[in-house]
């Protein structure tokens, strides 16, 4: 019986088989659907997560893409705006009619978003406004002083978000003054409703 114990494991031995390596492979074949179920269930996990972090990103660009496009029809469209108000505020200046020019940008306001519309001379005194508070006050108390020495329409975005329009309002040999428009633009998401 010795002797045939020690013949097993010479066998064993001399076949270059480990009785734990045939536990290993015995574990690996008996188990190959589960083992290979859990590597497609990790495959289509880690494509999933993927496809998420990709969608994700995609979104964010969007909204920056249909951000910036809105901000610049936004832009242009006020630009466009304010030309008609600025021929009527002119004529209105040439006259002298102040209180023509304040129903004018009163109802202006009224639109959506408007936030405020003032109207200065050249010496920088604001003489007609939306808000009565900032009337007889100077410009340069609420805007950038540079406003009143451009010479053609501006649209640019200020630190708080808005939209500043700025035109001259220009007589036949002269500047009367600069109209200020300030736009809030409104919110927007890529939610759906």
């Amino acid at each position: 019986m010795a002797q045939d114990t020690n013949t097993t494991l010479d066998s064993a031995a001399g076949n270059g088989h480990n009785p734990e390596q045939g536990a290993n492979k015995s574990f690996i074949l008996c188990h190959w659907r589960l083992i290979g179920c859990f590597l497609l269930v990790l495959a289509i996990a880690g494509m999933y997560l993927w496809k998420n972090v990709a969608v994700t990103r995609a979104k964010a660009q969007l909204t920056e893409r249909a951000g910036q496009i809105i901000t610049d029809q936004n832009r242009s469209l006020l630009r466009l705006a304010v030309v008609p108000l600025v021929w009527s505020v002119r004529t209105e200046m040439m006259g002298g009619n102040y209180e023509q020019i304040n129903l004018y940008l009163n109802q202006f306001v009224k639109e959506q978003n408007m936030k405020g519309i003032v109207v200065a001379n050249p010496a920088g005194t604001i003489v007609v406004a939306t808000d009565k508070k900032l009337e007889g006050a100077p410009v340069a108390s609420f805007f950038p002083p540079s406003v009143l020495l451009e010479d053609k329409t501006i649209v640019s975005t200020r630190e708080n978000g808005d939209i500043m329009v700025v035109s001259p309002v220009m007589g036949v040999s002269e500047k009367l003054g600069v109209l200020i428009l300030l736009y809030t633009p409104p919110g927007y998401s890529l939610q759906t409703p």
